[in-house]
């Protein structure tokens, strides 16, 4: 009897432990089940949160910052970089020279016959007879004497973004004082500058008008100038760029062309050997300022 009733109630031990195994498993696919559904609707709270506390001011500084921020990407800081920047604008963009301006900052001379200074006057700025030298200006549309630079001529460049423009600032390497040397416009990147065949004349000028306030208006029959050194500093670009379409807006350039010439002075004073040499040095200051051509 007793063997029969355990074989009766072994089954009934096997399925209970069946099921009580079972429930645990059921209990915690539950919980976790509302562990994850209590995460994401915290998320989906604190996401609501945030976007209701973003205002269209908060939005429209992101946009902006956004922009400028890949304004600034697309435009280089490194100097070959921005040299680089700058040729492909001047390529886009068809220019031309609206104003320019020289205004001498140094001018000196002197002449001597047998080793005697007869003609010295160490600062001319002030002589009447000079000044018509001292300043120029041009305000005429002229053609552009713009060329693509090199990477030996710049000394240095920097660049920043602002509103769409970014705003170039290229200096160029000085030369010093060299006879061999004839600056054409855009020589070593220096644009708007007097080449020989202009300040030969302009040497001339000077020394004659040296002699006539020195001595007297007939005091030298002609002016031959025998040699000449020329040197360029300090200049500088100035540039603003279209970051969208990559054409340039406005383009200044300055510097410093300073020469040195020597005369052959034939005289016309009695008692005084019929030639004299003459030193003449000036200094001038350039500004050029350049824009679109007009399409």
């Amino acid at each position: 009897m007793k063997k029969l009733l355990a074989c009766l109630l072994a089954p009934a031990l096997i399925l209970a432990f069946a099921a009580c195994k079972g429930a645990p498993a059921s209990d915690v696919t539950a919980t976790e089940g509302t562990a994850i559904e209590e995460t994401s609707i915290e998320e989906k709270a604190f996401e609501e949160t945030a976007v209701e506390g973003t205002t269209a001011e908060d939005i429209t500084s992101m946009e902006a910052f956004s922009a400028e921020a890949a304004e600034s990407q697309a435009v280089p800081t490194d100097t070959a970089g921005i040299i680089r920047y700058y040729n492909e604008a001047l390529g886009n963009t068809p220019m031309r020279r609206i104003s320019y301006k020289r205004t001498m900052t140094k001018i000196t001379g002197f002449a001597k016959a047998l080793g005697i200074t007869i003609l010295d006057e160490p600062d001319l700025q002030d002589n009447p007879d000079v000044m018509p030298y001292v300043y120029f200006e041009d305000r005429e549309i002229r053609p552009a004497d713009l060329a693509a630079l090199e990477a030996g001529w710049v000394k240095d460049a920097a660049a920043s973004v602002k509103d769409g423009e970014a705003t170039l600032t290229i200096t160029m390497r000085d030369h010093g004082l060299d006879p061999g040397f004839d600056p054409r416009p855009g020589t070593r990147g220096y644009v708007s500058t007097l080449d020989r065949a202009a300040v030969v004349p302009l040497v001339c000028e000077v020394a004659m008008a040296l002699a006539a306030s020195v001595i007297s208006p007939n005091a030298l029959k002609e002016v031959n100038v025998t040699d000449s050194a020329f040197g360029l500093g300090g200049g500088k670009y100035t540039v603003v760029i279209d970051t969208e379409t990559g054409r340039i807006k406005s383009l200044t350039f300055t510097g410093t062309q300073q020469v040195e010439g020597n005369a052959r002075c034939v005289l016309n004073i009695p008692l005084i050997p019929a030639a004299a040499k003459a030193f003449v040095t000036l200094r001038g200051d350039l500004a050029a300022v350049y824009a679109p051509s007009a399409q």
